[in-house]
């Protein structure tokens, strides 16, 4: 998403400017990253170059850690960053900048696309969850719960599991007579 800032970097320092944003999409062709954002950005002229606060409300494409699903999750960030511009507006000449800067490109245009990016990817759960009341996958046949409870019967003692509840069996039958002598 970009904002021309060419002439609030001409205003003196504390002058600002506020955006309402409505589906408004963000995109970064070279990560595959695509986002439509709603919310309200501020931007404020600083000695350096403008400040952008925002406060904003994505809809990332997230897979269910429970059930496997895919879904949308509305998710609220807050953004602060401080853009620099490639030189002064004023003299023409290049501005010095950290590596992890976000800057301002030569035609005074700010791209709040790759902050938006970094802050939602820091605000995603580690553990997403379509629902609060998500039932999962069964653990016996790996049927999504949430679209056919059901329950498996006992196990008949043919499957992979058959001689191990065998030997028990017999330890316990051992135990019963008495154990064996060491």
């Amino acid at each position: 998403m970009q904002i021309n800032v060419a002439t609030l970097l001409q205003e003196p320092v504390g002058s600002r400017r506020e955006l309402t944003l409505e589906n408004e999409t963000i995109s970064i062709p070279d990560m595959n990253y695509v986002a439509q954002v709603v919310g309200r950005v501020r931007l404020m002229r600083s000695p350096r170059g403008v400040l952008a606060h925002a406060n904003l409300i994505t809809r990332p494409h997230l897979t269910c850690s429970r059930c496997l699903e895919e879904f949308d999750q509305p998710l609220a960030i807050s953004l602060d960053e401080e853009f620099v511009p490639q030189q002064d507006p004023a003299s023409g000449h290049p501005v010095e900048a950290e590596i992890d800067d976000f800057r301002i490109d030569e035609h005074n245009e700010l791209d709040l696309s790759e902050a938006v990016r970094q802050y939602e990817t820091a605000a995603l759960p580690l553990q997403p969850v379509c629902r609060d009341d998500c039932a999962g996958l069964c653990p016996e046949c790996g049927q999504n719960l949430n679209e056919r409870p059901h329950v498996h019967e006992e196990p008949n003692g043919d499957g992979a599991w058959a001689g191990l509840a065998g030997l028990s069996e017999s330890l316990r039958a051992e135990d019963d007579r008495g154990g064996t002598e060491a």
